[in-house]
Parts: structure tokens; C-alpha cells; sequence
């Protein structure tokens, strides 16, 4: 038994369209979702440091508001700061469940600037508001807010 080593015949020519469209559609749809992931960290890498320590709170607030009032004041701290992946933060739970306080340490000016104009206080489910400090935004600036449930 041998097999035909004739591409050009009829059993193979269909074959080779269906490739062909396969191999199409995998390369738009690989280059849609390339531009899909670049649009993506595009949009996140333009935002402004206020905006983005704005939703980290907001996540934050809300792990909080899911935690129990039982939940031991190092599983607070440990379960908040994680939502502060690009800042040097320290979280005080010790006040736990009236109030918890974040602080982000060593934000450059722009930032500083930006978290007083976007993330002053943050109202839903739990408030969140920043401590107003009297010293203005310099490089090295500590700010701290206080999340209650």
C-alpha cells in the first residue's frame, strides 16, 4: 500500500485552504489580543499616581468591610497591604474593627499632589480619609489615611 505524493490533487487542495484560513484567523485573533493587552497596560501606565492609589484604597476598604471583626490584627495588616504592591506602606490594624490606619511612605511630589487632589476621602461601604499633614508635598512625603467600616 502506497500513498499518492501528489499535493496538487483535489484530497489535498482543501486541506490547504482550511490551513490557510486557520492560520488567518490564529494571527488576527493573536494580534487582537496583543493590542487588547497593550491598550490595557497603555491605560494603566498613563494614569496618574493619585488615581492609582485611589483604587488601591478602594480595594483595601473593601477587604476590610469583608473581614470579620474577630480577624486577628496582623491578618488585618497583611491582608491590607497587599493592595499597595508599588509604594513602601505600613498598615496599623491595632484599632481594629473602629478604624484601621495605611501609611504610604516616600511619595515623590507628583504623587503627593495627586492623592490629596484624588484621594482625599473615599465614602461607600466604608469611609476612607486622609490625615491632613501640615507639611506640603516634598519629596519624601508620608501620608497616611484612615479606613473605618
Amino acid at each position: 500500500m502506497s500513498l499518492s505524493q501528489n499535493v496538487s490533487s483535489i484530497e489535498f487542495g482543501w486541506a490547504r485552504g482550511l490551513g490557510a484560513g486557520l492560520r488567518r484567523s490564529v494571527i488576527l485573533s493573536l494580534v487582537a489580543a496583543g493590542l487588547l493587552v497593550g491598550g490595557h497596560s497603555a491605560y494603566f501606565a498613563l494614569e496618574p499616581p493619585g488615581a492609582v492609589i485611589r483604587q488601591d484604597l478602594t480595594r483595601a476598604g473593601r477587604e476590610v468591610a469583608n473581614l470579620s471583626w474577630l480577624t486577628p490584627a496582623a491578618r488585618v495588616e497583611q491582608a491590607v497591604s497587599r493592595h499597595f504592591p508599588g509604594y513602601h506602606v505600613s498598615v496599623a490594624a491595632a484599632r481594629f474593627p473602629a478604624y484601621l490606619t495605611v501609611t504610604l511612605y516616600d511619595l515623590d511630589p507628583a504623587a503627593c499632589r495627586d492623592a490629596y487632589r484624588l484621594a482625599d476621602r473615599i465614602e461607600g461601604r466604608v469611609v476612607i480619609a486622609m490625615q491632613r499633614s501640615e507639611t506640603h508635598c516634598q519629596p519624601g512625603t508620608s501620608l497616611i489615611w484612615r479606613i473605618m467600616p
